[in-house]
């Protein structure tokens, strides 16, 4: 099936408009601690090994409708992959973003072999 939303890690331009759907769910944080935090984890190591990554879900037109902070915890048991954030900002196809995000999700702890940690929605 071939998804209408793309899932990808988030860029330095999508940065300032990713912060939008993080304002919408009421997380409390200033445009400057986004700012700080995205450019911590743009500069971190990407791929399997990164600790921490920003994804965002954007339509055909690039608007963005969904958004997940992914950290990746390793503890003597197995590897975890966390969602500390993760917002859906869409009326017309709530149910498509959060699958769209869920599939990337999954595909992240596949390859990185770790299991997601359930995601409240």
């Amino acid at each position: 099936m071939v998804s209408a939303y793309r899932v990808a890690d988030i860029t330095r331009a999508q940065v300032d408009r990713a912060f939008a759907l993080v304002h919408a769910a009421d997380a409390r944080t200033e445009l400057s601690d986004w700012r700080r935090t995205c450019s911590d984890v743009l500069s971190a190591e990407r791929g399997e090994a990164a600790s921490q990554r920003l994804l965002v879900c954007e339509n055909a037109n690039g608007y963005l409708k969904g958004l997940c902070l992914v950290r990746r915890r390793a503890d003597p048991e197995a590897c975890v992959l966390d969602v500390p954030l993760h917002v859906v900002l869409t009326v017309a196809d709530e149910e498509g973003v959060r699958q769209a995000l869920r599939e990337s999700l999954q595909a992240l702890a596949s390859e990185a072999g770790c299991t997601l940690m359930p995601i409240e929605e």
